[in-house]
């Protein structure tokens, strides 16, 4: 056995010192496109644990896995159809990256994986340990732009934007850009089929707002929150540091991303007003809310199935709806505007952010969403994006009627965005 290992052992260093040594971009490319799924000697996340992967695989195989898991899946490679099973038939995406970006992450990879206890034994070995810690002590080379596949150009405007102006001029003059969008499957819950194929996007800057406006068909207009029902939704997500981009399905630890959701239940409480359990179901009855009859007003025998939420929290949220009370967004009573702002370095990490600064808009009609959303940027706020004259951009849709919520979404990667010069 070890006669058959060792022979294979010796072939694969050879191989891999071919490799190219921008380890740099590989960490790049690595960190905006693989670490939502992968670690490197962490243990595994939603997808194996990389470590030493450059020694267990070809380059061939490797950059036929990257570019597509499920051609080699439907060709019934044996280890790619072992990884699927093993990590519960979950899709990776398939990676539009050339060869040199392929080679680039592969050698990351290796610069970052212990190399095997026994490559000590093949000829080739000192040269590989040699190679192994240059690359790992050599200082980094500055760290450059990884283009898109899509690119967005932002006009720029120096009259201000209405969210609610879905017709104005300004929008006519912006250039639109389609995007495909996929369903997510990399985390729990997933989305196994798409019912959304592509939204439409056109930008526009003015001084610290960067404004998008965004169409996608949708076949019916969902703006209530139920036991079974969902609310359609739009989320815009950007790199806070565009020197440091983040991975594009919410950030990373240490690389924080700046999201702006829009909800239509929101949009529906802003133009109709909170709707409470009693408006959804007229027919629901409470028997004793405890001390909120005789604290409300006693003369008027106010009892519960008289109560409405906007009555508690005009006497006194604070005992009875601490949400509200403290300004929680998903609490709020009268809403103003039909977004938040958050922050997340990675999954399950969305947190809102202190100073709610953004805006926006939607209108359904005719099977077909068009929302506006307007976020602030460049403001000094260490926790809002800044750039120059380029940045990164994604986006999020939920088809509420076919059961969209949370993980359950559509998604695009990081697409370039360049502003007007």
């Amino acid at each position: 056995m070890k006669k058959i290992i060792f022979p294979a052992i010796i072939i694969c260093t050879a191989f891999w010192n071919g490799y190219s040594q921008n380890t740099a971009m590989g960490e790049k490319i690595f960190k905006t496109t693989c670490s939502p799924c992968h670690h490197i000697g962490k243990g595994k996340l939603v997808g194996p644990d990389l470590s030493g992967v450059t020694y267990r695989r070809t380059e061939k195989w490797l950059g036929s896995f990257i570019r597509s898991s499920q051609t080699m899946i439907k060709n019934n490679d044996a280890a790619a159809v072992k990884l699927f099973n093993e990590f519960n038939k979950l899709v990776m995406p398939d990676q539009n990256l050339s060869d040199t970006q392929i080679k680039d992450i592969l050698a990351y990879i290796k610069a970052n994986s212990p190399a095997p206890a026994i490559k000590t034994q093949a000829p080739s070995a000192p040269k590989e340990k040699q190679t192994t810690n240059v690359a790992k002590s050599a200082p980094p080379p500055v760290i450059e732009w990884v283009h898109a596949e899509h690119q967005i150009k932002a006009i720029r405007s120096a009259e201000g934007i209405d969210p609610k102006s879905l017709n104005a001029d300004i929008w006519k003059n912006a250039p639109a850009k389609k995007i495909p969008v996929a369903a997510q499957k990399v985390a729990y819950p997933n989305l196994h089929k798409a019912t959304v194929d592509e939204i439409t996007v056109k930008t526009v800057y003015r001084e610290n707002q960067l404004a998008f406006l965004i169409e996608w068909n949708d076949s019916s207009k969902n703006t209530e929150v139920d036991a079974d029902k969902f609310c359609d939704q739009l989320a815009v997500q950007l790199p806070v540091d565009v020197n440091d981009i983040p991975n594009y399905m919410m950030g990373n630890q240490g690389g924080k991303v700046h999201i702006v959701h829009w909800k239509a239940i929101w949009q529906e409480d802003c133009e109709k007003g909170f709707r409470d359990v009693l408006d959804l179901h007229p027919n629901m009855w409470v028997d004793v809310y405890p001390g909120l009859e005789s604290y409300l007003d006693r003369s008027k025998r106010i009892y519960s199935q008289d109560i409405h939420a906007e009555l508690i929290v005009e006497t006194s949220a604070f005992g009875t709806m601490p949400g509200t009370y403290s300004k929680n967004p998903m609490s709020l009573i009268k809403r103003k505007v039909p977004v938040e702002e958050a922050n997340a370095e990675g999954f399950g990490t969305l947190a809102t952010q202190e100073t709610q600064s953004a805006s926006g808009w939607g209108e359904w009609r005719e099977g077909k969403w068009r929302v506006c959303i307007i976020i602030p940027v460049n403001t000094g706020n260490i926790f809002k994006a800044s750039f120059k004259d380029k940045t990164k951009v994604a986006f999020a849709v939920w088809d509420g009627g076919n059961q969209n919520i949370g993980g359950r979404k559509h998604y695009t990667q990081w697409a370039d965005l360049f502003i007007e010069k």
